[in-house]
C-alpha cells in the first residue's frame, strides 16, 4: 500500500512538472525547515512519542486524493489593467509618452 501511494505522488509530480518551463529541487537545511525537521523525527519515532510543539495535522485520506484545482486565465488586453500587468511582467511600455510616463510613476 505505501509503495502504491508513493507511486501516485511520484506520477503526480511529474505531471506537474511536465507543466512548467523549467524545475529546480533545492535543498533547505533543517535549521531553516522546522516543519520538515519535525516530520522527519515523527518518522523516526516510536507510535504514541511525538515531540513536544511538533505541529500535526490529520487527514482524512492522503492528500494524493485531493481534488485537482483550476485556474482560469484572466484576459487583461482590453481592459485599464492590461498596461500596468504588461509592464510588470514584460517591462512594455505603452507607445503613447503621456501613458508610458505615469507608468514608470
Amino acid at each position: 500500500m505505501k509503495e502504491e501511494v508513493t507511486q501516485n505522488y511520484l506520477e503526480k509530480v511529474k505531471a506537474q512538472i511536465a507543466k512548467l518551463q523549467s524545475f529546480s529541487i533545492v535543498r533547505i537545511p533543517r535549521e531553516e525547515n522546522i516543519e520538515a525537521d519535525y516530520l522527519s523525527k515523527l518518522a523516526i519515532v516510536k507510535e504514541g512519542i511525538i515531540p513536544p510543539n511538533a505541529p500535526i495535522r490529520y487527514l482524512e485520506l492522503p492528500s494524493i486524493f485531493a481534488l485537482d484545482v483550476q485556474v482560469q486565465a484572466i484576459d487583461y488586453s482590453n481592459s485599464w489593467t492590461g498596461p500596468i500587468v504588461d509592464y510588470i511582467t514584460n517591462g512594455t511600455l505603452p507607445d503613447d509618452n503621456v501613458k508610458a510616463r505615469q507608468l514608470k510613476i
